[in-house]
């Protein structure tokens, strides 16, 4: 959002070109865009509905293009990519990869359940999918194609460590694996840090501790402390 004010104009100093027309301001008053944008002020138009533009409304910029509020978010606006519906401000989002979902339309494609913080989901082409149709999936598509893949080998199962909103960063593409991931909460992530703090290498008496606090999958937790060591030795 750019802001807008009404400046007087300073005759005999330098000339001032206007934006929109491109002509020379010899006006009482100009209109400037922050930073340095200068309009008349029958020129500072909104380019969608013809509204015009003051330092009491809102003034968007976009490629040299100006907006009012309206038009702008609703031209630019982020949008579920389910409903296609704008998000408004008081919304909760979920995310995957680049895509944005409002909280309830964040569903499995095949069985409508609503996929939630801590659970298994993979992203393709065609929407979202909790871990039990995606298996599915991919033994129909094996079965199909006389060509048993081990899901376990073939896409990887990997821990997502978000505070707030879940994201997953991976998305099936031709010729390509789908990568499941887990997403987890805010008290799933403190727990794995707790323990890593205290022994970055659990034995199997802890990670089965880990297990019942967190109700996370065995494979979850154990590839989770493998990133963080990982992570951890880069640094």
């Amino acid at each position: 959002m750019a802001m807008t004010e009404t400046i007087k104009a300073e005759r005999g100093l330098k000339v001032s070109i206007c934006i929109g027309c491109m002509g020379v301001i010899n006006d009482q008053y100009k209109l400037r865009v922050a930073p340095d944008m200068e309009w008349h002020a029958a020129c500072l138009k909104c380019v969608d509905c013809n509204q015009f533009l003051d330092e009491y409304c809102s003034c968007f910029v976009r490629n040299g293009k100006t907006y009012c509020k309206r038009d702008y978010v609703r031209l630019f606006g982020a949008k579920c990519d389910k409903c296609d519906r704008i998000f408004e401000k008081t919304d909760l989002v979920m995310r995957a990869r680049t895509k944005i979902y409002h909280l309830d339309c964040f569903r499995c494609t095949g069985c409508t359940k609503q996929l939630l913080p801590g659970e298994e989901f993979a992203l393709r082409e065609d929407g979202l999918y909790c871990r039990d149709d995606f298996d599915h999936f991919e033994k129909k598509a094996n079965a199909e194609n006389n060509n048993t893949i081990n899901i376990n080998n073939n896409n990887e199962l990997k821990t997502e460590c978000v505070e707030s909103k879940p994201i997953i960063r991976k998305e099936r593409k031709e010729g390509k694996t789908t990568r499941v991931r887990t997403v987890m909460n805010e008290k799933q992530l403190h727990t794995l840090r707790a323990c890593y703090t205290a022994n970055c290498r659990p034995d199997a008496l802890m990670k089965e501790q880990l297990v019942e606090m967190t109700g996370l999958s065995p494979r979850v937790i154990i590839v989770w402390f493998q990133n963080k060591r990982c992570k951890d030795k880069k640094r």
